[in-house]
């Protein structure tokens, strides 16, 4: 799976999404889909966009994270999972 880390790098960095909104041209619902990890649709041109802004590489951007169990990870996220 592949995950976005904006949250991190924008805390790293000490900027706001509202900024980084203002700074690259990205629309804010964009950049709060991405800050929330909630994108599955990752675009070329916003990635250029945001690695242009913040001068970094993609990689730095998103992760890979290997999913053995992909089936349990989204029910133990809904919080159906009993103890």
């Amino acid at each position: 799976m592949i995950s976005c880390k904006l949250k991190l790098l924008l805390k790293q960095r000490k900027l706001t999404r509202y900024r980084l909104q203002k700074m690259s041209g990205i629309s804010y619902p964009t950049l709060h889909a991405l800050y929330r990890d909630k994108n599955r649709f990752y675009s070329a041109q916003v990635l250029d966009k945001l690695c242009r802004t913040l001068r970094c590489q993609p990689g730095d951007i998103l992760e890979w994270k290997i999913m053995r169990f992909p089936r349990l990870e989204k029910r133990s996220s809904k919080g159906t999972a009993k103890e």
